[in-house]
């Protein structure tokens, strides 16, 4: 029978490594570069911003693929352009949905036979 045994600080060592950063950052690179190859623009005609952001305040490497424009949030909305990009790259983006609205139901009241 074989035994193993999790290295915790070894993995945790790796999860921060800059090799692991670095790697992180080539696939937010090319993330980025599929979004700016949409071709979006913003209202007064210039490309969408899009920005790499390393996340600082985690226990891991991590990296962002960023729009810091308040219409952002629209367009991701609108078109998924962060989605769509991360899926063409072979991943997965998570980030904020948006909120179910909770629906009011209307009770039915039966009706008086008379």
């Amino acid at each position: 029978m074989v035994e193993f045994y999790r290295d915790s600080a070894g993995i945790a060592e790796i999860l921060k490594s800059d090799d692991v950063r670095d790697l992180l950052r080539l696939a937010a690179h090319l993330v980025a570069a599929d979004v700016r190859a949409q071709g979006h623009i913003v209202e007064d005609g210039s490309p969408l911003p899009v920005e790499v952001q390393d996340e600082r305040n985690t226990d891991r490497a991590g990296v962002s693929v960023v729009i810091p424009h308040p219409s952002g949030v629209g367009m991701e909305a609108k078109y998924g352009l962060l989605k769509r990009a991360a899926a063409e790259n072979g991943m997965s983006a998570k980030g904020f949905r948006k909120p179910r609205r909770s629906r009011k139901r209307k009770r039915k009241r039966k009706r008086r036979r008379t």
